[in-house]
């Protein structure tokens, strides 16, 4: 089942859209909008995995990868990688490829799809329910 976007592509994808976790990278890749691209990475609470083009310029990764149409990279900070950092240049982090870490420079124009973890929706603790008759 494919989720579609509930916004014209041009208006901001944000995490309340359901298509936000599986297609926000991927819509704003498409139109080369990597500002958007960056703060919704900012905004995920972590970012699964980017869907990369190895053979774009500014790219580092493994030699043996750079043959590859499209690559992906898990890219969880603390599970796959020990940091993620972002910037307005694009993606970097410290990664394991065959037992070996190697330092992956990313930049927003490489990367033309993914799947972030949306943010935790913080919930009041406790509602008010009105009842009773009203005068």
């Amino acid at each position: 089942m494919t989720v579609v976007h509930q916004h014209p592509p041009e208006e901001k994808c944000l995490p309340g859209c359901p298509a936000w976790a599986e297609g926000v990278l991927e819509l704003y890749a498409l139109q080369r909008r990597y500002p958007e691209m960056l703060e919704a990475c900012r905004a995920a609470q972590a970012i699964e995995c980017v869907i990369v083009a190895p053979a774009a310029p500014g790219v580092e990764l493994p030699d043996y990868l750079h043959d590859e149409e499209l690559v992906r990279l898990n890219l969880v900070a603390g599970r796959d990688a020990r940091e993620v950092l972002l910037d307005e240049w694009g993606v970097r982090a410290e990664l394991t490829f065959r037992g070996r870490r190697f330092d992956c420079a990313l930049p927003w124009p490489s990367i033309i799809g993914g799947i972030l973890r949306p943010p935790e929706r913080k919930r009041p603790r406790f509602g008010v329910i009105e009842g009773g008759k009203k005068d």
